[in-house]
């Protein structure tokens, strides 16, 4: 491998193990020897890549954001293929396959998103995953026919990460979300 090549997958391997202290400890958690621990990497190759702790947590912003709003692109393709009938369950069950699939991404997710509203610098970032989310959603709502799609999907946004967020901060059983955010689908969706 070109040692370019090698440059990259290590700095994105550093990102992603970023990501895993925040899941684990949020953004405080993040130093150069636990990040460098958890990669598995010298402690100075974070500090090559990293020149500080603000600027570590920033570039795993934009990493989180990057790669979130790829897979959600990846969807919208997928979503305009769908039948309009099983839509809203199809919604629900893509949701918490990205939800849940990854608890610690999950919550480093939600971690830098909130590190967006207190760094400026960050909001690029924050709003670069949140449109992701909207297009996906307005899509949906457009394929089922449903009036005004773009400021629904906006509340559909908001409703889907509050019920989200509080089944993480709760602990609750994250099966019974899966009927209140077909609910909360289905009755955004209506004409």
């Amino acid at each position: 491998m070109p040692t370019e090549a090698r440059g990259a997958a290590r700095r994105r391997e550093i990102l992603e193990a970023t990501v895993r202290v925040i899941g684990r400890g949020g953004v405080e958690a993040v130093e150069h020897r636990a990040v460098a621990a958890e990669a598995g990497v010298p402690l100075g190759s974070t500090t090559y890549y990293f020149e500080s702790k603000a600027d570590m947590v920033a570039q795993a912003l934009h990493h989180v954001a990057d790669r979130e709003t790829e897979r959600v692109e990846e969807q919208v393709q997928v979503l305009r293929g769908e039948d309009p009938d099983g839509l809203p369950a199809r919604l629900v069950e893509w949701a918490m396959e990205q939800a849940f699939a990854d608890r610690l991404a999950l919550l480093a997710q939600y971690e830098l998103y909130l590190e967006g509203a207190r760094r400026e610098d960050l909001r690029p970032a924050a709003e670069r995953w949140d449109r992701a989310w909207h297009t996906l959603l307005e899509a949906a709502l457009e394929r089922l026919g449903t009036p005004d799609a773009g400021r629904r999907a906006q509340l559909l946004c908001a409703g889907v990460d509050g019920l989200i967020l509080q089944f993480l901060a709760t602990g609750r059983d994250i099966e019974e979300l899966r009927p209140l955010l077909l609910e909360l689908i289905e009755r955004l969706s209506a004409p």
